[in-house]
């Protein structure tokens, strides 16, 4: 009987080995499961982390994106804004030269016959000739420097030669100089702007 045993004992040891040696390798097993777990959990929260901070850049670059295009849609309107004030501001320019043709071209016979200058469009700065190119005139906006009443829009000098004269000029009221010997009068009739640029209409008639 005690050799029955003994045999029975000795042909369980490679069993209990076996299962040992099998629980081993369920250990190692688990345990590297639970530490390649442990690491793609730990990339797997960080790969959501970079995700929500794409996301999140990605709403603020669109509020920026919703900011720019009202900003640009802002600019453009008042660019149209300006464009139809300065069309408007070339219209009324046009219209005002043509009037002035069309009154100059309607001035009795005896009239025409006593104009120097006829109505004449120029601007500021623009050196506009008369008795046959002998007098040469500038018009500029007058200015405190130019020591004119408040009153005066523009104000012309008048050069021949050597000599020069300023005149003050308010709109609609002729002021009178002399050259050569005879008494003129010099009219500014209307003011305009045009691209930043004055341009004053005005003529010279022979005072009687």
């Amino acid at each position: 009987m005690q050799g029955e045993k003994a045999k029975k004992t000795i042909g369980m040891h490679p069993i209990i080995l076996l299962l040992c040696f099998v629980c081993m390798i369920g250990l190692s097993v688990l345990a590297t499961y639970l530490i390649m777990h442990v690491k793609y959990q730990s990339q797997l929260d960080n790969k959501e982390q970079e995700i929500l901070t794409v996301r999140n850049n990605n709403a603020a670059l669109a509020d920026q994106n919703i900011e720019l295009r009202n900003s640009l849609q802002k600019l453009e309107d008042d660019y149209s804004k300006l464009e139809a004030r300065y069309k408007d501001l070339e219209s009324r320019l046009d219209a005002a030269e043509q009037k002035n043709m069309q009154t100059a071209s309607e001035l009795p016979t005896d009239s025409a016959e006593m104009l120097v200058l006829k109505p004449t469009c120029v601007s500021s700065g623009e050196t506009t000739l008369a008795f046959d190119g002998n007098l040469r005139i500038v018009l500029y906006k007058a200015s405190d420097k130019d020591e004119c009443p408040k009153d005066s829009a523009a104000v012309s000098y008048l050069t021949s030669g050597t000599d020069k004269k300023k005149l003050c000029l308010r709109t609609g009221k002729p002021e009178n100089f002399t050259y050569q010997g005879k008494n003129y009068l010099f009219n500014l009739s209307g003011i305009g702007a045009q691209a930043g640029v004055y341009r004053y209409c005005i003529s010279i008639s022979l005072e009687r």
